[in-house]
């Protein structure tokens, strides 16, 4: 037999080689074609993140380091506020149109217990004394400034004339004569903190004092029984 007939694809038994069995195994060898460029998306996504968590992490942990360093070298402590005394110089009920005219002054006791930490009390205070909720009196605390390991006391004066019904002038006549008058002070000051040679963001304070006197009377100087502090602050 001659090898050109060998290679004759009409004889029988050989596969013709666009036979459709042909096509299909060859068609099964190859591997399907992906995008070039998914490889590459993903991969500038993760760089993209990765860089995100480090920044994320270093932002972190230089806060971190600040907040640690600060309490480490300053050692900061909350400043205490107390009520010492209080005297009052006028008591004056008028039945004519239901008012009340109270003065009388309140002796504060500021402490600032910081070795490197300075507070500035700024202008804009305001302080009010009320008996269950209505106000008898108000006024204001001086600006200064309290140094390191500082304890300052302040006399504040506060007047002033307001509504008082006849049931809440019975209410103080018995609290008079047992001798529990309930009064709330509340103190809101700006502040400012100074920490070395830097100056912090002001912020306000907010006290909130509960005492309980023995008399409100002008005639006696009213004792302190008991006395209770609250305090926020507003950044």
């Amino acid at each position: 037999m001659r090898p050109d007939k060998l290679a004759d694809p009409s004889l029988p038994g050989l596969p013709h080689p666009s036979t459709p069995a042909s096509l299909a195994r060859s068609e099964s060898r190859r591997s399907p074609a992906r995008p070039e460029g998914d490889d590459e998306d993903k991969g500038g996504c993760c760089g993209c993140l990765c860089w995100c968590c480090c920044f994320l992490f270093l932002i972190v942990a230089a806060l971190a380091g600040t907040a640690a360093y600060f309490f480490f070298v300053y050692k900061p402590k909350a400043p205490s506020y107390s009520v010492n005394n209080m005297s009052v110089s006028q008591f004056d009920f008028s039945s004519s149109d239901l008012t009340l005219y109270v003065k009388l002054t309140a002796s504060v006791r500021a402490e600032n217990p910081n070795d490197m930490i300075s507070i500035t009390y700024g202008e804009g205070s305001h302080t009010v004394v009320s008996y269950r909720g209505t106000p008898l009196c108000s006024g204001k605390l001086p600006a200064f400034s309290q140094g390191y390991k500082n304890v300052t006391v302040m006399d504040i004066s506060m007047e002033g004339r307001h509504g008082f019904g006849s049931g809440l002038q019975q209410a103080l006549e018995e609290s008079e004569k047992l001798g529990d008058i309930p009064l709330d002070v509340f103190v809101s000051v700006p502040v400012e903190l100074r920490l070395g040679s830097v100056d912090l963001r002001q912020v306000k304070v907010n006290v909130h004092c509960a005492l309980v006197l023995d008399s409100i009377s002008p005639k006696k100087k009213p004792t302190i029984k008991s006395a209770t502090y609250q305090a926020n602050v507003e950044f």
